[in-house]
């Protein structure tokens, strides 16, 4: 079995560059994904921050773009994605005690979120208070984005799996990559499945397997991915007071990303799960930890009740904390290392994707990312 283009793995960053691979012309597309679509990172609990607010500066020319993007995807689409405008904040409790953060350092960095195309505000505590009623009095002031917001991860990923699907791509479920198959002059051929099968690649294999990117590159190039494997625990809480979190909001340092879905609150961002030898556990102490960290910032939310927790969806993360996104061999594109935070920009960097490995235009946007700054 043969395609021009193999990508492996069904998440968002999957589905969304066959989808754009296919738009743009390709002849034959397939996607493989071990297990369904979304069954990883792109899926889950609740909904994932579409955040500006505090990214990587190398990040905001991307987020800048996905920002206008977002807000029609659905139509483009022809499918649901969730997508909501709510506005963001990272709360900020002082001068930094280390580092270079803190209440001195919140103009500058707005400053440059300004500049980069993500307009950014400064909250001192008295409008921090009108807009989150009851916040700890440690808080003394935040940034805020406007155009911060949030969206269903699996909603999008399968409305792109639906709209790359229309367009002629294949989605060969239940079909994961054992290994890459490589030529003696070290081009990458093709791929060779968990049940014994070749499929070919006639121009590229796309990467895109965040969980086993690190060992399939290992194994076809002989370089290991500067990433390792986390688990973010996510969970889904309840509670009799009505939570007055009208925005996603994080905080500059301490870790905490919180939203609320529907009438309860969905808290991310802090200590993670625990890998084990029969896969990745809620680990009891970490989670309530997450909530310890929530309940000093909002200490009205003294009754909250676990409703669900997963720490089930794999992610990676790179040695520098900005993804890896570019080629490692030839006819090989990696995008891994997420660490966190790919998924926003989703949508724009699938498409500069499928446009280098389609029409060989390497766009500028995605050169910071470049494998090559390893070497």
């Amino acid at each position: 079995m043969g395609f021009d283009f193999v990508i492996v793995g069904g998440g968002v960053y999957g589905m969304a560059t066959a989808y754009h691979l296919a738009r743009l012309g390709a002849e034959s597309v397939a996607v493989l994904e071990r297990d369904e679509p979304a069954a990883g990172a792109s899926g889950g609990l609740g909904q994932r921050g579409v955040r500006a607010n505090r990214r990587d500066l190398r990040e905001l020319p991307l987020m800048r773009e996905a920002n206008r993007v977002w807000p029609t995807l659905h139509e483009e689409l022809g499918g649901e994605t969730g997508y909501a405008r709510t506005g963001g904040t990272y709360l900020i409790e002082g001068p930094a005690s280390t580092g270079f953060k803190g209440i001195d350092a919140a103009e500058t960095y707005a400053r440059m979120q300004t500049a980069q195309g993500v307009p950014t505000e400064l909250w001192d505590r008295e409008r921090v208070r009108s807009v989150y009623p009851g916040i700890s009095d440690d808080v003394q002031g935040a940034s805020f984005v406007p155009t911060d917001g949030v969206a269903s991860h699996e909603r999008t990923t399968l409305s792109y799996a639906g709209a790359a699907r229309r367009l002629g791509a294949q989605i060969l479920h239940g079909t994961g990559a054992a290994s890459l198959l490589t030529a003696s002059d070290g081009r990458v051929t093709g791929v060779l499945t968990d049940g014994g099968d070749t499929i070919t690649a006639r121009r590229e294999v796309i990467l895109l397997a965040n969980g086993g990117a690190r060992q399939l590159v290992a194994d076809a190039t002989g370089v290991e991915l500067p990433i390792w494997t986390i688990y973010p625990l996510a969970s889904q809480l309840r509670t009799s007071t009505a939570a007055r979190i009208p925005m996603l909001t994080g905080h500059e340092t301490r870790p905490l990303s919180v939203k609320t879905l529907g009438n309860d609150v969905m808290l991310s961002g802090g200590w993670r799960g625990r890998a084990t030898p029969n896969g990745p556990e809620v680990v009891a102490e970490r989670l309530e930890g997450n909530i310890a960290v929530l309940q000093r910032i909002f200490p009205y939310l003294h009754d909250l009740e676990v409703v669900a927790a997963d720490a089930s969806r794999a992610e990676s993360a790179s040695v520098d904390q900005i993804p890896i996104i570019g080629r490692y061999a030839p006819h090989l594109f990696v995008a891994a290392g997420w660490s966190g935070h790919g998924w926003a920009i989703a949508p724009v960097v699938s498409r500069l994707i499928a446009e280098d490995v389609l029409l060989g235009s390497p766009s500028p946007l995605l050169a910071p990312f470049s494998p090559q700054r390893f070497r």
